[in-house]
């Protein structure tokens, strides 16, 4: 099947606090590693976030991105709702009953929705 977007790559300064957070808390799974990277697969669709490790400081609110969407199965947002919770994650904002805007450790906005 062709696709469109298959990965995001974006900066992080803590490697494994990022990896933890994804794999933890919103349940992503790793896809693979390279050296000074991880690639996480997201639930259902098979996209990939790609984290790089960085030493240099960025703004995560620089160039443009507003945020991006992580989209699970109904029964699945249940259950990461109830560990974003648990962690003590700040909600920063919600659509309706079906979406929550939380902050990652590296200061991404993730929208986590389900259809």
């Amino acid at each position: 099947m062709n696709r469109g977007l298959r990965h995001l790559a974006l900066r992080t300064r803590d490697l494994g606090r990022t990896e933890r957070f994804y794999l933890d808390v919103l349940g992503l799974k790793t896809a693979f590693l390279h050296e000074g990277m991880v690639f996480l697969e997201t639930p259902g669709g098979h996209d990939l976030l790609n984290f790089v490790e960085s030493r240099r400081t960025f703004d995560a609110t620089a160039g443009g991105l507003d945020h991006f969407g992580v989209r699970f199965p109904r029964a699945e947002w249940r259950r990461v709702r109830e560990r974003v919770k648990r962690a003590g994650v700040k909600i920063r904002g919600r659509r309706g009953d079906t979406a929550i805007y939380i902050e990652d450790p590296n200061g991404y906005t993730v929208e986590l929705y389900c259809d």
